[in-house]
């Protein structure tokens, strides 16, 4: 009896060890499952965290921005702290992210790396609308815009220091505003038809070792048809013209001639160069006339030539 009450006995401790073996395995594997599933939750989470994108720069006044901004949106409206900027957005988290991450960055890398030597002083609040109503809405009330000016996709106005952009995929809206901002900042003297020229290169634009490269654009479609037409100006009329002029009713004409000018000195290796003798000799020749033939080494009747030269090499496109 003995012997049998401890076989038995020892059945049941051996039984006992093997349930908590087998129950601490349980646990071993749940917990572990359950720590996999938080890292992948954090990871799908921090992919497009704007809080985890955020970079600050010391001695810069976010804050004053913030005060200024922040109750005068929709509670849905996202707020991201990025170097020069601040961004609002009722867009949604990835689609922000996305745009920070690579217009936004890539557009400053871009500035800095191929142009400007005056960097950004001040922070520019930066606001992305998802519809023109809502966008329409927030510029009328804050700003002294009329309608009837109001640009469909967006503008960067210098009195306020503030970008405002109704989002459209197809744009390219935010390279070309941020890139007026640069400007600006370190050209302030800039013409008109080199700052609308230079943005709207950077709107259709590739990022490549830290460039933006311009890319072909339809922007080309009015400045071909006043060369059908035989009501084509040409590159001194563009270089010469005042704000009302440009901004006037022929503004897609010269919109198109100004970014195809630094397209063509792009693809010369030429247009770094171009920016930075225009700004150092701005007070020499305000227009860019004497610079341009300076760079290109021939006046003004060749470089036209081989300007039209250039435009309709594009024909097939």
């Amino acid at each position: 009896m003995t012997l049998q009450f401890m076989a038995k006995g020892l059945i049941i401790i051996l039984f006992i060890i093997l349930a908590i073996l087998i129950g601490g395995c349980s646990n071993s594997s749940a917990d572990g499952k359950h720590v996999a599933s938080d890292t992948l939750a954090v990871k799908k989470d921090v992919k497009y965290s704007l809080s985890a994108l955020e970079e600050t720069y010391e001695g810069f006044d976010y804050e004053s921005v913030l005060n200024q901004y922040s109750k005068k949106l929709p509670e849905n409206t996202s707020i991201t702290k990025f170097k020069y900027f601040v961004i609002f957005s009722d867009l949604d988290e990835e689609l922000t992210y996305n745009l920070i991450d690579n217009d936004i960055r890539n557009t400053i890398s871009a500035m800095q790396n191929s142009f400007v030597i005056t960097k950004p002083d001040n922070i520019t609040p930066v606001f992305l609308f998802s519809d023109f109503e809502s966008y329409k809405k927030f510029v009328l009330e804050n700003y002294d815009i009329a309608e009837s000016d109001l640009s469909p996709y967006g503008f960067y106005k210098i009195s306020k220091n503030v970008i405002v952009i109704r989002f459209v995929s197809w744009k390219g809206s935010i390279p070309h505003e941020i890139t007026h901002k640069f400007n600006r900042q370190d050209f302030p003297e800039m013409p008109s038809w080199f700052d609308e020229g230079l943005a709207a290169l950077h709107e259709k634009s590739t990022f490549v070792n830290g460039e933006l490269i311009g890319d072909f654009s339809l922007r080309i479609i009015p400045l071909r048809r006043t060369i059908k037409e035989n009501t084509y100006t040409g590159l001194e009329t563009l270089m010469k013209t005042n704000d009302d002029e440009l901004y006037g009713s022929r503004s897609p004409i010269y919109y198109a001639q100004s970014r195809y000018l630094l397209m063509y000195l792009q693809e010369m290796r030429l247009l770094k160069n171009y920016y930075k003798l225009f700004r150092d000799t701005y007070h020499e020749d305000d227009t860019g006339i004497t610079q341009l033939e300076k760079i290109l080494g021939k006046p003004m009747e060749k470089i036209e030539e081989d300007y039209l030269n250039y435009i309709n090499s594009f024909n097939n496109r």
